[in-house]
């Protein structure tokens, strides 16, 4: 399925359920939590670059090799941007994106009628997330340039577009190491995929023609604006920014959705650093933040401001992180209004509407119940399962004679005995159920100890009957023959536990997502959805106004060739299936004030 094109090696997505993948990313996360408290790479980046660079475009740049310098004499007078966040994950999501992000420009059918023509962005920003599971050299390579360099194949602009990046959690898992090199440093070539990189740090502010700016903060693990970062964003603001600026502001997580969702259970997520940097950092300097993008959930989701005092000029908080990774669920929760929480004493809290979401909430749900195909997707993790029903049953088996049982409670008699007769026993029972109470979603304490448990109890019923299974076959068939029954019970128990341990994990999964809205992130990624693709084009104009066209790929490619000889295109490998790029909804519209 993934052969070689030309020189490129695909890779398949990220088996999330593969045990080695299970044990290598709980490790690194581990890691990069304890690196990330006591190490905080962000800092280091400040001290490297002491003085408070921003980036201005609003003038055209010549480039000599890898060295950019601006024409001061070719303004702008408006640009381009595309926004990808979470990429780097499989080729055929990935590269479906890259491929259509990296033409020169998109023809793209509006839902009310007509046709708008978008140009690829003089600025490409990726937002969170660059490669998956975990950061290296050699996994930026394969998982991000390869696709993205593939896509702009030997275009060679007159202007070169540039390319700048935030971290995501992913990107942390090395303490920031690999990303750093790729997109903050000078060591080797700045050159990304036919685009130059330009940053020194891992947050950023950019200057945009008519009176916009792109400001991108890194929240490394915690979603925090550390005080470095808001020292950095405080003198832009203060030395470059006048009265009537308007932001555009990049995050790496979409917090006023996890504020929304967590809130009742206590979890702290709150906008309280956004707020912070509007109020007392960008307003005193009277610029004001019009639209958040943010991928981490990778889906698309749109709030609008509901009693906007400039009609015209609404802010947006929009969530894109369709760049290539596994599908996230849109629905399992209510989002129609989502409120900011933490606010100054003296200022009303602003409440947001949901315009639109992509896929719908119905197609969502409908793909939630994929999970109860988890043994067919994810093989792998059967054995699991497979090793802790085997365990599970040899040390309770070995209390009592196993007879077999017709009924419920006598299998539930049989195991309880067991757990009172044999310390052994009791000890492996309570640590397999506190394992499953872990596993589960930890924000909601109800549901942390009433599903956990629920899921333990599926698989010790499951567990019990399997065993009585495997004995009644070796009484029947072997005469309960002790070579045989060393032989085959196990074989039965593991085979068994395999597919029915694999299958009570999907099924927990389907029932927790689509019933009780937990799991959304352990539900999808186990369903490795490669499509319902999206990323961001953004447009300043002339005129100073912000269009956005949120542009969907539906079905994403599985099939490529390499570009023939004559072949009147830019990139080095074609899909041959998938769909065309779309537009989402109708361009969201932000007037500049005349």
């Amino acid at each position: 399925m993934f052969r070689e094109i030309g020189k490129y090696k695909p890779l398949p997505m990220v088996s999330w359920y593969n045990l080695k993948q299970v044990a290598g990313t709980a490790f690194k996360s581990v890691v990069s939590k304890i690196i990330g408290e006591q190490s905080d790479r962000r800092l280091m980046l400040a001290l490297a670059s002491a003085e408070n660079e921003f980036f201005d475009y609003t003038y055209r740049y010549k480039t000599e090799g890898d060295k950019v310098q601006p024409d001061i004499n070719n303004l702008r007078n408006e640009i381009w941007i595309d926004f990808i966040a979470d990429t780097g994950d499989g080729w055929n999501s990935t590269y479906s994106v890259a491929y259509y992000a990296s033409k020169r420009g998109l023809k793209l059918k509006l839902p009310s009628g007509g046709e708008a023509e978008t140009h690829r962005g003089d600025l490409l920003i990726f937002g969170g997330d660059e490669v998956y599971p975990a950061p290296s050299k050699q996994a930026y390579r394969n998982r991000l340039i390869a696709p993205f360099e593939a896509a702009m194949g030997d275009d060679k602009p007159k202007e070169s577009p540039h390319v700048f990046a935030i971290p995501g959690n992913h990107d942390w898992y090395d303490g920031l190491e690999a990303f750093t090199r790729l997109f903050c440093s000078d060591l080797g070539s700045r050159w990304f995929a036919g685009r130059l990189t330009r940053q020194k740090r891992s947050y950023f502010a950019i200057k945009l023609p008519n009176n916009w700016w792109l400001l991108a903060s890194d929240g490394q693990l915690h979603s925090n604006i550390d005080t470095a970062q808001l020292e950095y964003f405080r003198n832009v603001a203060a030395e470059h920014m006048k009265e009537g600026d308007k932001v555009i502001l990049s995050i790496s997580e979409p917090v006023w959705i996890y504020a929304h969702k967590y809130k009742k259970y206590g979890a702290p997520y709150d906008e309280s650093d956004l707020i912070y940097l509007q109020e007392e950092i960008l307003k005193p300097n009277g610029a004001e933040v019009k639209v958040f993008l943010t991928g981490d959930l990778h889906h698309y989701r749109r709030h609008e401001e509901l009693n906007a005092k400039d009609e015209e000029a609404k802010v947006q908080k929009i969530t894109a992180g369709g760049g290539g990774a596994f599908l996230h669920p849109t629905h399992g929760g209510d989002f129609s209004v989502i409120t900011e929480d933490h606010h100054l004493p003296e200022q009303e809290p602003r409440s947001f509407e949901m315009k639109e979401c992509y896929p719908s909430q119905k197609k969502s749900k409908l793909l939630g119940w994929l999970n109860l195909f988890f043994p067919i997707i994810n093989p792998g993790f059967g054995v699991l399962t497979g090793v802790l029903y085997l365990v599970t049953i040899w040390i309770v088996s070995s209390t009592f004679h196993f007879e077999f049982t017709h009924s419920i409670r006598g299998f539930f008699d049989q195991t309880l005995r067991a757990f009172l007769v044999n310390p052994f026993a009791a000890l492996w029972l309570g640590a397999v159920a506190a394992g499953f109470v872990f596993f589960t979603d930890t924000h909601s304490k109800l549901y942390k100890w009433v599903g956990g448990l629920g899921h333990f109890g599926l698989n010790l019923f499951s567990m019990g009957y399997i065993g009585l299974f495997a004995t009644y076959i070796n009484a029947k068939v072997f005469n309960e023959n002790i070579v045989t029954g060393f032989i085959f019970i196990p074989l039965i128990i593991f085979g068994l536990g395999w597919v029915i341990g694999s299958f009570n994990m999907g099924l927990y999964l389907a029932i927790s997502m689509n019933i009780f809205g937990r799991h959304d992130n352990e539900a999808f990624s186990a369903i490795k959805n490669p499509d319902y693709k999206n990323f961001l084009r953004l447009h300043i104009d002339k005129s100073g106004d912000l269009t956005i066209y949120p542009i969907k790929i539906e079905k994403t490619a599985r099939k490529f060739r390499e570009r023939k000889p004559g072949e009147n295109d830019i990139a080095f490998v074609f899909p041959e299936d998938g769909s065309k790029p779309e537009l989402i909804e109708e361009p969201i519209l932000i007037r500049n004030k005349k």
